[in-house]
């Protein structure tokens, strides 16, 4: 039950910097970047085994490696981005957040470029059979 102590660590992170907060700033700041840091780990820790599922998908299907690499990619950039700009918004700082989540975006795009060549090719050559 890896979730039990994802939001256990969650609740004692959050309690911790709440109680903090008024008396020690700083230290608030600390605990929530380190409670922060041990939740993304555990959450490393699960996604790496899916990575091998993804694998398997691949070979069954014919799928081209690179193009589930990419895939991966752009899920764990999304997540991260997510992720640092949720942290960067508890901090006060809602408009860097915002610009955060907009260079993920803008990263995505870029990393999906080859995927959309992909799917662009495989039209065409449906495309020329008709």
């Amino acid at each position: 039950m890896e979730i039990v102590r994802i939001v256990g660590v969650g609740l004692v992170t959050a309690v911790a910097a709440l109680l903090l907060r008024g008396s020690k700033p700083e230290l608030s700041f600390a605990i929530t970047i380190a409670g922060a840091v041990i939740i993304l780990l555990f959450s490393f820790d699960l996604l790496r085994d899916t990575f091998g599922v993804f694998a398997e998908i691949g070979e069954k299907t014919g799928i081209d490696s690179e193009l589930i690499r990419i895939m991966i990619k752009i899920v764990a950039i999304g997540y991260l981005v997510e992720f640092a700009a949720g942290i960067v918004e508890d901090f006060g700082s809602k408009s860097i957040a915002d610009k955060l989540v907009f260079a993920g975006k803008v990263i995505i795009f870029s990393v999906s470029l080859p995927v959309l060549q992909t799917m662009v090719s495989l039209i065409g050559s449906f495309l020329e059979l008709i």
